[in-house]
């Protein structure tokens, strides 16, 4: 009997669902915050009920049994609750811990509260109640269907997803986020498709992860709603702190592999100095940036800390580099120059809680069949939902939307570049949504990367967010070298480059103020629909890369549906709109 894996990433944040075949391939993954349009899902089940059932219909076998695997383990949960209703929070370490993404002193215990809210407890129910259903309509074929659960440790799913998913036949793989069970880092080795926690790492108490986030409320935003990328930002237009810096960097240290509190009485003093300024409210983000650019600094001090130790404990030139702390591209950027002993750095395009439910899935496959010498392969981030022909034909039907004919032999990719070179701003819908939470060429906004003037176009009649923040290059592969300083291939946008001067005079849409650009390299066998519209806008300017963002104004999810992109269309200053092979003009 064949079996299908669905893997549930059951944080109070960011759920995710994925399925894996019984071949062992990602055959679906997204996050919850795509189909419920609602930043972030928090509190919400990976597995919503209505539409559970077309998932299963669409992506699993007919006569699989299921496994569904979820990302914490029960007796993590049964100790959270066990904290959390003993009220042992008064412990002044995890009420260091448990105040760090509020902006008051946390009483009652908010963390350990969500992660005990049902979220993870309850992940499965609805899919068993699909299953339920289904075996009453047509028992014939769902009734001897076998569903078992597996549940696995936070960090290792974190780990398998990003493992599962290089380049790598062996890597060192390092964990950072803001917390786990019962450490907020973890170090693996990964060899042909086996993955081994290291012995004797102790587990880290202090957070990385939850620091970054008290320091993003520190700046004036809101890491409830996951706007730590404003603090990377708004960073380079600061300077260094002297004050703050030694407040943070006297908190805590690396050692074996792991966060050590330096001087435990200093947690208050810490605690007291990042509230001082969350209780200021910047009437000017800028007035901030001292703060961003001291924050950034410390994390990448001590990450790169974190990294010698753990190539030290580990040898291995290649990194595979998962959990939130993943997110900050302008530290991934930098991993090879600060931490030379690695030769190559990997990040996968969902490194934060919702990749883990690919890690779930596969970890579940690979119980069942030990992974025997995997084969080393880039995993697609294009794993996400696909565009409704019923909709599309909708559309057709029913809009007033100009639709713009292709004259004979031209192509949508030609006609779409052309429209760059004259200003535009387009949306592009394509294919199947990527996992993760960057758009990467099938739900994106693009525009002409030359214009001086198209990033504070974008951030003010589009995007309707802050003037500092960046617009990313995405670029053809083969002219990588040309552009970037120490050019790493970038496949998710999940790492920032230093520009060439001569290169960033060309396209000053894409270079951040401190010359760097979070860049995507596109490749044809990657993504040839996007390699053929970058390409025809070269063969117009000489120019290889075009400005790529995501398809969402700010404070929500990318896009979804048709009817999602034809919402922002709508009320944004976009100016055409592109659904496969068809143009659309207001």
């Amino acid at each position: 009997m064949p079996r299908n894996y669905i893997g549930l990433s059951c944080s109070c944040h960011d759920p995710s669902l994925a399925i894996v075949n019984s071949d062992g391939e990602v055959v679906f993954a997204e996050a919850a915050e795509r189909y419920l349009q609602n930043k972030r899902a928090w509190y919400s089940p990976p597995d919503d009920l209505i539409r559970m059932g077309e998932l299963l219909n669409t992506y699993c076998d007919k006569d699989a049994d299921l496994v569904l695997a979820s990302t914490w383990q029960p007796s993590t949960l049964r100790k959270a609750e066990f904290f959390y209703f003993n009220s042992l929070i008064q412990n002044p370490v995890i009420q260091f811990l448990l105040g760090l993404l509020t902006s008051e002193t946390p009483l009652p215990a908010p963390l350990l509260k969500l992660l005990i809210s049902g979220t993870a407890k309850n992940t499965g129910l609805n899919t068993e109640f699909v299953l339920f259903l289904k075996n009453q309509t047509n028992p014939q074929i769902n009734s001897h269907l076998q569903v078992t659960r597996k549940a696995f440790d936070h960090h290792l799913t974190h780990a398998a997803a990003a493992c599962y998913s290089s380049p790598f036949e062996e890597a060192l793989c390092v964990i950072a986020d803001g917390y786990g069970e019962g450490s907020s880092t973890a170090i693996f080795h990964y060899d042909r498709g086996t993955l081994k926690p290291i012995p004797g790492i102790k587990p880290s108490i202090p957070s990385l992860g939850i620091f970054f986030a008290k320091l993003c409320n520190a700046c004036g935003f809101d890491s409830i709603r996951g706007e730590e990328w404003k603090v990377m930002g708004l960073a380079p237009y600061g300077k260094l702190n002297q004050a703050f810096y030694h407040s943070l960097k006297g908190l805590m240290e690396v050692k074996d592999g792991g966060f050590i509190y330096k001087n435990k009485q200093l947690i208050q003093e810490y605690e007291s100095t990042l509230n001082h300024y969350i209780s200021k409210h910047w009437k000017n983000p800028y007035d901030a940036a001292d703060l961003a650019y001291t924050g950034q600094l410390v994390f990448s001090e001590l990450m790169t800390d974190l990294l010698k130790s753990a190539y030290k404990i580990c040898p291995s030139d290649r990194l595979v580099l998962s959990g939130g702390c993943a997110l900050n591209s302008a530290f991934n950027g930098q991993v090879l120059e600060l931490v030379p002993e690695f030769k190559s750095c990997y990040v996968f395009s969902a490194p934060g809680d919702d990749g883990n439910a690919i890690g779930a899935a596969l970890l579940a496959y690979y119980s069942d069949r030990p992974p025997q010498n995997k084969p080393a392969k880039l995993q697609s981030p294009y794993l996400g939902s696909t565009i409704s022909v019923k909709t599309l034909s909708n559309l057709e039907q029913y809009s007033r939307l100009k639709k713009v004919p292709l004259e004979c032999g031209e192509t949508v990719f030609q006609k779409a570049a052309q429209f760059l070179t004259e200003g535009k701003i387009i949306g592009w819908m394509q294919g199947r949504a990527e996992f993760g939470p960057r758009a990467l060429g099938n739900r994106s906004i693009l525009a002409d990367p030359r214009l001086p003037d198209i990033k504070l176009r974008l951030n003010v009649e589009v995007k309707y967010r802050e003037e500092f923040r960046p617009f990313a290059p995405a670029i053809l592969h083969e002219y990588g070298a040309e552009y970037f300083e120490n050019y790493q291939e970038t496949p998710y946008m999940e790492r920032a480059l230093r520009f060439h001067p001569q290169a960033a005079e060309k396209v000053p849409g894409v270079v951040h103020v401190d010359g760097t650009g979070r860049l995507q390299t596109v490749k044809r066998d990657w993504n040839p629909r996007f390699y053929d519209l970058i390409s025809a806008f070269f063969q117009l300017t000489g120019i290889p890369l075009i400005l790529n963002t995501s398809f969402n104004v700010m404070g929500k999810p990318i896009i979804h549906t048709v009817e999602d992109a034809i919402a922002v269309f709508m009320t944004t200053g976009m100016d055409v709109l592109v659904i496969e092979d068809e143009i659309y003009l207001k």
